[in-house]
């Protein structure tokens, strides 16, 4: 009997994932693709447990399995307007700057933001802009995780629109450096401001090379990118000490006026 309910469950579960993953394929491909793909769809995805974990999908392998079996039609006629609709747990900033960051990397720089607004506990944001190819959802969520983001679900709304949920509690700045406590670390000619990661650091000193005029302009951030405290010097420094703000995660670092000012860069020292 027991044997009998146990395979039941397992029976169910399969069905359940079937039906999971075959409705977001579906959506995400359109239902005239979907039919007239059937056969190859069953095939390519016939071992449904590789793409779904506790009734979660793997977004980042559906989309990349998708893709190179010619499933996915991003190049278009003519350019047109792409929408796409984030909705993030509610980080603040950092959840903007991952996803600006992101789209700026991917080439998708241009952008008009449509809406942005506190929902309960997430962050809506909508943007719209003009390409020839629709965003690949792959190479974005790959993107994202790089940030230890989360895709929580990718729909595909009406043609040309796309939606994104996306949990970036445990998130992190991937372009952010880490500089460890007692490391020395000599950061070259900046092509934008530094942005360095800490952990529980107490003191930080930074040195100007020889040859810069460096003016400091410091801000620092908690794990979620909320400011607390900003430091701008309006003369010339060769090194600088300071206290950290508790809680201090980030660090931007960088020249007051212009960049070329510390072009022979900085070392930065945390303790």
């Amino acid at each position: 009997m027991l044997k009998k309910i146990f395979l039941s469950f397992i029976f169910f579960s399969l069905f359940l994932q079937a039906d999971i993953l075959d409705n977001k394929i579906k959506n995400i491909i359109g239902e005239r693709t979907y039919l007239i793909n059937k056969n190859l769809i069953n095939l390519i995805f016939k071992h449904k447990e590789q793409f779904i974990l506790n009734d979660k999908i793997n977004y980042y392998k559906l989309f990349t399995k998708l893709k190179k079996n010619g499933l996915l039609q991003l190049k278009l006629s003519k350019p047109q307007d792409i929408n796409i609709e984030f909705d993030i747990t509610n980080k603040g900033f950092k959840a903007y700057k991952i996803l600006n960051d992101t789209m700026g990397s991917l080439g998708y720089g241009y952008f008009f933001t449509k809406s942005l607004k506190k929902q309960n506990n997430e962050l809506i944001w909508k943007i719209v802009f003009r390409a020839e190819y629709m965003v690949d959802s792959g190479i974005l969520i790959k993107e994202l995780q790089k940030n230890s983001c989360k895709i929580l679900d990718v729909k595909n709304l009406s043609k040309n629109s796309w939606y994104y949920k996306i949990d970036v509690d445990n998130a992190i700045l991937s372009n952010a450096i880490k500089v460890d406590n007692n490391e020395k670390v000599k950061f070259q000619k900046p092509l934008n401001a530094y942005m360095i990661k800490v952990n529980d650091a107490k003191k930080m000193s930074i040195y100007s090379r020889k040859l810069n005029n460096w003016f400091p302009s410091l801000v620092f951030f908690d794990k979620d990118l909320k400011v607390l405290k900003v430091i701008k010097k309006n003369r010339v420094y060769r090194k600088y000490h300071i206290n950290l703000p508790k809680n201090t995660a980030y660090i931007k670092i960088t020249d007051l006026f212009n960049l070329i000012n510390i072009k022979r860069g900085l070392t930065v020292v945390v303790q």
